[in-house]
């Protein structure tokens, strides 16, 4: 018996760690099933204890001995498992879900094992009688446990496999007819019992699924409702129902605080009745045609003024009968004030009040949108401040934006209504009056005498913060013909037109024409020849000799620069320099020919034909202000080892008052590293005298304007030998332009022989190789 029970245990232990591993390797996770299988399995194991006893007690006469032990231990496993229970009940929550069904799993396989004995152990000895006894009770145990193990259908296989198949076995083993009618019996017993197992889960788990859903379904709609419930009572827009007649039948608490109203002042009103039936048409919509949207003006119960913003949708029965509306309402006041505000910011300067670029063009718009611009002239007028960026300079950028609120004012006042005045920006403003006459040259007559007009508004001086200025504007005036709506030209035009009329001086009108945006046209065309002369080395260098007076000696030369056009030919500095200084090339020119010089230099140094003092190059003042210069300028010189003294600057009188302040310390620093400098066409200024000694320049050139007719005008021999005298004072050497007679050169050595001259009389500006054979070849 001994070793029969250690062949046993040794066999089960083997038998439940191999049902484990295929069965359980997915424990299941669902606490509900957990739960109910721990707390069904404490009435079973009553139950499975009451059969116990029973079985022991009626088989005790046959079997004897071992059918006691069998029962007794069945008896204590059972005991157990439903101590197990309580302990379960108390500590769930010490292990996992998993461990508590590989625990359950493990005890019902060991107990199927141990009832499983009485089919395959006990069943051998026993007589027929007890045969019979011993199968009706295991099939009693397999259906009590399948009424316990549906939930787990793998843990019911299990448990009806372990104790009915050891069971069939045996029987066929013991043959004999009865043995093998009663296996086939089982077999179908066994069959039937897992298809009714199979079953029997699949049930409860649609049983469980539906009731899972069902109460989903309920969660979701009570979340739905009190979600509802609480989005009407919470929400922060106002919402109020209104049944067909249009009578309201609730609202929240939002809708009475957004109209400042209590709830027995609105429920039951009909709308019919309110001061303001803007919705009213759409909500009545609403009932028949589906949702409605109204976004506008609203004028409450109590006079307030609102802008709302309100969607309307019907409501229906469970009939899908219409039986009122909703309407939620959102307050977009501040909101819509807010965009008046910042299309008005959009369209308007702040700093004048005025129309902006912006609102130019949409009053334009509207203007050519107009059926009288069809036939009907317009008239524009372009503004621009004269002097208004010395004021500024001068008087600082607050003092300018108070001028410029000073001279709106005046403007609004000359401007009728159905005008448009715009600032588009600095010191310009438009004028636009519409629809002046059907005729041109009428509409050209008005617009002239408007302009008067508004040059008189600048007549009368402007008194700001204690002082008094006199502000002169230029204007240019564009006729608006019937039907052009091209805006852009317009503005175009009206630049063009005010440009010319800044080229004739202050406080001037000019009319746009054709003729006016042909030559503009023509200098756009000539900046981008410029461009591409700079980009594809169109230039050429020129130099012209300076010569003593006394014996016609070149001492130097000057450099000049010429354009290789393709279609105008050479173009001379005076045409295409101003262009450039436009353009902000200049810089590059003046690159090109200091980089030009300096090659000359080295080239005739190296061939030993340098024979000359210095050449000068001219330079725009603007140009010594950009960053680097001087490094620029002694980096070129030190590349094709040029000495200082070998270059002069040149610079011009004008351009040298215009930038004296930011130019005064590069001239000085450039004449501390031995960069002489000269006075250019002096004597066309305004200040000469002023920096004659602030800047010791080496060399003052007059300018050609006091040679013209020398030898009929005795002022301009007057003012020459005062310019001299002057200028040697200041130990300035003295060289005069424009030498184009005998008669003035003899002039001129009369009044100081030891000046130096340059001109046509000794030659107009040449080429590099002329200059060479002519004046260095010769020399030699």
């Amino acid at each position: 018996m001994n070793f029969k029970v250690f062949k046993y245990n040794s066999a089960m232990n083997s038998y439940i760690s191999t049902l484990c591993d295929i069965f359980l390797s997915k424990s299941l996770r669902d606490e509900s099933l957990i739960d109910r299988l721990y707390y069904h399995s404490r009435r079973s194991m009553l139950a499975l204890s009451a059969f116990t006893i029973g079985v022991t007690y009626y088989l005790y006469k046959t079997l004897g001995i071992p059918i006691v032990v069998w029962g007794m231990f069945l008896v204590l496993l059972a005991s157990g498992r439903w101590m197990l229970v309580g302990y379960y009940d108390k500590h769930k929550h010490d292990k996992s879900l998993a461990q508590w069904h590989q625990l359950f799993s493990r005890l019902t396989i060991v107990t199927a094992l141990a009832v499983s004995l009485l089919g395959w152990y006990f069943i051998p000895p026993a007589d027929t009688v007890d045969r019979l006894f011993i199968i009706a009770a295991l099939m009693g145990v397999t259906g009590g446990a399948m009424n316990l193990l549906f939930p787990d259908i793998r843990m019911m296989l299990v448990y009806v496999s372990i104790v009915l198949l050891p069971l069939i076995v045996t029987l066929f083993l013991m043959g004999g007819e009865l043995n093998i009618l009663l296996m086939i019996l089982l077999v179908l017993y066994y069959v039937t019992q897992l298809i009714i197992g199979y079953n029997t889960y699949r049930q409860n788990m649609d049983v469980i699924a539906h009731q899972q859903a069902v109460d989903k379904a309920k969660n979701q709609l009570y979340k739905e409702r009190e979600a509802l419930e609480y989005f009407y009572k919470q929400a922060p827009i106002g919402i109020y129902f209104y049944d067909v007649n249009l009578v309201v039948t609730d609202c929240n608490d939002a809708f009475l605080e957004l109209f400042h109203l209590r709830k027995e002042e609105i429920v039951g009103v009909d709308l019919h009745i309110l001061p303001d039936n803007s919705p009213l048409k759409i909500m009545t919509a609403a009932l028949t045609d589906g949702g409605q949207h109204y976004a506008g003006p609203y004028h409450s119960l109590k006079g307030l003024h609102y802008w709302i913003d309100a969607q309307i949708f019907p409501l229906h029965d469970n009939n899908n009968k219409v039986v009122g509306g909703v309407v939620m309402i959102e307050n977009k006041t501040k909101e819509h004030e807010a965009k008046r505000m910042l299309e008005y910011l959009a369209m308007h300067d702040p700093l004048t009040g005025l129309s902006n670029r912006y609102g130019f063009k949409e009053y334009m718009k509207s203007v050519i949108k107009d059926k009288k611009h069809q036939n009907t002239c317009s008239m524009l007028f372009y503004l621009d401040l004269d002097r208004f960026k010395q004021i500024n300079d001068s008087l600082g950028h607050t003092f300018g934006d108070h001028l410029l609120k000073a001279i709106a004012k005046r403007l609004k006042e000359l401007v009728p209504p159905e005008a448009n005045l715009t600032r588009l920006g600095g010191d310009e403003f438009v004028i636009v009056l519409p629809f002046i006459s059907g005729n041109p040259n009428e509409a050209k007559t008005k617009a002239k005498t408007f302009a008067e007009t508004i040059h008189e508004v600048f007549e009368t001086p402007f008194h700001l913060d204690g002082v008094r200025l006199y502000i002169k504007s230029s204007i240019g005036i564009v006729l608006i013909e019937p039907g052009f709506d091209n805006i852009d030209e317009i503005v175009r035009h009206a630049d063009i037109s005010m440009y010319q009329a800044k080229k004739k001086g202050e406080d001037h009108i000019s009319f746009y024409n054709n003729e006016l945006d042909r030559e503009r046209k023509e200098v756009f065309a000539l900046q981008q020849d410029l461009i591409h002369a700079l980009e594809h080395d169109a230039f050429e260098l020129y130099l012209q000799p300076i010569v003593t007076i006394d014996n016609n000696t070149v001492k130097a030369a000057e450099a000049l620069i010429r354009w290789h056009h393709p279609e105008h030919g050479i173009m001379q500095p005076i045409e295409f320099i101003p262009l450039a200084i436009e353009l902000g090339v200049i810089g590059e020119i003046g690159w090109w020919v200091l980089d030009q010089v300096c090659q000359t230099i080295d080239t005739w140094r190296k061939s030993g034909d340098w024979d000359l003092e210095y050449i000068s190059i001219n330079f725009n003042a603007k140009q010594l202000i950009t960053e680097d210069f001087i490094d620029h300028f002694f980096a070129k010189l030190e590349k094709y080892n040029v000495n200082p003294e070998d270059i002069k600057m040149e610079i011009t009188e004008t351009s040298l008052i215009d930038n004296f302040a930011l130019t005064q310390e590069v001239i000085k620093e450039m004449q501390n590293r031995g960069i002489k400098c000269v006075i250019d066409d002096f004597g066309t200024g305004y200040s000469s005298l002023s920096y004659l000694k602030k800047l010791s320049f080496s060399v003052l050139k007059i300018d050609k304007e006091f040679i013209f007719d020398l030898e009929n005008d005795e002022g301009n021999k007057t003012l020459i030998r005062t310019i001299v005298e002057i200028a040697r004072q200041f130990n300035y050497t003295v060289v005069v332009e424009g030498i184009e007679k005998e008669e003035q050169r003899d002039i001129i050595r009369k009044i100081d022989d030891r000046l130096s001259y340059q001109g046509y009389l000794v030659s107009k500006p040449v080429t590099i190789e002329t200059f060479k054979k002519e004046f260095i070849k010769k020399k030699k």
